[in-house]
């Protein structure tokens, strides 16, 4: 995968075994990737306070635009599904967002059970300080109680699951075949409990009898278990994958200088930790059941033997305040927008140029304010429990220009997964060209068996491979020169803001399909009043862009990698 910041390549000699002709001839020497040193700073030059002009002003009219539309719903002059009475100054609220509604009318009783969960667990580590093995019993007694309570009678279909993926990693220990069947093992139940809604207990009945099925099928719980399998799957896909790297005793990577949870998930574990008992707690352990983020098998086991010790009580606590924030600041927000009610019920089709845009990127904006929330809720408990997990979120999306540091920073969780679990093994940088094609299809299909899921994939797929083709060629040593020139940042800048129109068009698609997506790309620029929107929206972003690529430069000088 290519960086987001500037790079540059140098060589490396290559040993040539062979007579003295071989060792003659010229031989093409690989390439490697390295950091361009940074600039100096120009925060506060009279180029960027320019810049902060057009940013604010921008803004100003994005608040005029957005308030003005809503205000027309709030005041009851229009209605729309989804936009309801809300709790701020007797304005009404957007909850059309079924997740987002979901998540937080339940939050306060999330919060007081994870609290529960907390409390227990650490009460053992105080009283069981050299028995790790009671905390995995409580682990798996809790995390039983908690299937049976959310899934009911599909508590059955998770366990059989769980149990036949354990089954697979002991039958084909010895078979290179091992990750193979896995993965084609949890694909089939992936789709086929998608396509079957979860699967029925009524096809049993030769053997359950008519009335028995029939009570588990009117028992299977409140939480559908197949909308939550797809995050087991990943969970099963590391179990069997570290358990067969362990097992044929593939060599660790070089952990030098690398990160507490990177040494974690790369060192093997004892054999006794891959155990049934470890296993069903990693991939029940409840913080991270619902929504993640991922962890591998391997960091997840070393942290309830050693907790982690990266982030520091107070650093937690100061945590749980921005997240309460940021949650209050979206509760308040979604009473003045109400543009994700307009893009999911089509009201959006009505507009024309900038107003178009405009509900594309602040839809973009909601979604990632959502799942920065329901993200970091979940790894916040599970941090508090000792369990660190990869980093969702990682980079503001207004802070994006590339598709390489969205993906990276937007789901960086599934992003190391992917790379751990699928990239690597379908051959790294040598077939990525076609890997990223494998690999944006299944997280396509993962999602949901949706065409707009397909739409999304095939766009990014496209937008990827052009993007790699033209990193490769301008960070080549031979760009060199050009890299150096006083216009270099302003080029990148030019193409990061076509970039960005081409991120919101391919992740909008998860919204509006291929034809609804030409739709909205036709009502926001080729309509009249369109060519103008796209003139102002362009200058508006390249601002933005020379300010991100001023931040990167600005980490460079600093080597730190801000979190936001």
């Amino acid at each position: 995968m290519t960086n987001n910041s500037g790079m540059s390549f140098k060589t490396r000699p290559k040993n040539i075994d062979g007579d003295a002709e071989d060792s003659t001839r010229s031989e093409k020497k690989p390439v490697v990737y390295v950091e361009d040193p940074p600039t100096p700073s120009r925060w506060f030059s009279y180029e960027f306070i320019f810049y902060y002009i057009i940013i604010v002003f921008g803004y100003f009219v994005v608040l005029k635009m957005l308030l003005t539309r809503s205000n027309e719903y709030n005041d009851g002059l229009k209605e729309n599904k989804g936009i309801v009475d809300g709790w701020f100054f007797g304005r009404k609220q957007d909850l059309s967002d079924t997740q987002y509604k979901i998540y937080r009318q339940n939050f306060p009783l999330l919060s007081i059970g994870l609290s529960i969960f907390l409390f227990i667990s650490a009460s053992i580590r105080k009283n069981f300080p050299d028995k790790p093995y009671v905390r995995i019993l409580f682990y798996n007694i809790i995390s039983l109680g908690f299937l049976i309570f959310v899934h009911g009678s599909s508590t059955f279909i998770v366990l059989g699951i769980a149990i036949i993926n354990f089954s697979i990693s002991r039958i084909f220990e010895r078979s290179k075949m091992l990750p193979a069947v896995t993965w084609i093992f949890n694909l089939i139940i992936l789709w086929t409990c998608y396509i079957y809604e979860g699967y029925s207990f009524k096809t049993l009945s030769p053997f359950l009898g008519e009335e028995l099925s029939g009570w588990l099928d009117g028992h299977k719980g409140f939480l559908s278990w197949e909308t939550y399998f797809k995050v087991s799957m990943l969970r099963f896909i590391s179990y069997n994958n570290d358990y067969f790297w362990a097992k044929s005793k593939r060599p660790v990577v070089d952990l030098k200088g690398k990160s507490a949870y990177f040494i974690a998930q790369e060192r093997h574990q004892p054999m006794e930790h891959y155990s049934f008992s470890h296993f069903l707690a990693y991939i029940f352990y409840i913080p991270l059941y619902i929504a993640g983020p991922i962890t591998t098998f391997n960091a997840f086991t070393a942290q309830v033997y050693n907790p982690q010790k990266t982030y520091s009580l107070g650093d937690l606590v100061k945590a749980s305040i921005k997240i309460l924030l940021v949650f209050l600041g979206l509760e308040i927000a979604l009473h003045y927008c109400y543009y994700h009610s307009f893009d999911k019920s089509d009201v959006w089709m009505t507009f024309t140029g900038a107003e178009v845009a405009l509900t594309g990127y602040l839809v973009l904006n909601f979604m990632y304010i959502k799942f920065l929330i329901i993200w970091r809720t979940f790894r916040l408990f599970a941090l508090f429990d000792g369990i660190d997990t990869p980093e969702n979120m990682n980079r503001c999306v207004n802070n994006n220009y590339t598709f390489t540091g969205f993906w990276r920073s937007w789901h960086g969780a599934f992003n190391k997964w992917t790379i751990r679990y699928l990239y690597i093994p379908l051959g790294g940088k040598k077939t990525q060209f076609v890997s990223i094609w494998i690999i944006f299809f299944f997280i396509g299909l993962w999602h949901d068996l949706w065409l707009s899921w397909i739409a999304w994939a095939l766009l990014n797929c496209v937008f990827f491979s052009i993007e790699i083709g033209i990193m490769f060629y301008f960070y080549h040593p031979k760009r060199l020169s050009l890299r150096r020139k006083w216009y270099w940042r302003f080029l990148v800048a030019i193409a990061g803001t076509f970039n960005i129109f081409l991120l919101m068009v391919a992740n909008l698609a998860i919204l509006h399909g291929f034809e609804n997506s030409i739709i909205f790309i036709h009502n926001a620029f080729f309509v009249p009043g369109g060519p103008t929107a796209f003139i102002l929206a362009y200058s508006w972003l390249f601002c933005g862009i020379m300010v991100m690529i001023e931040i990167r430069e600005s980490e460079k000088r600093s080597k730190e990698i801000k979190p936001f």
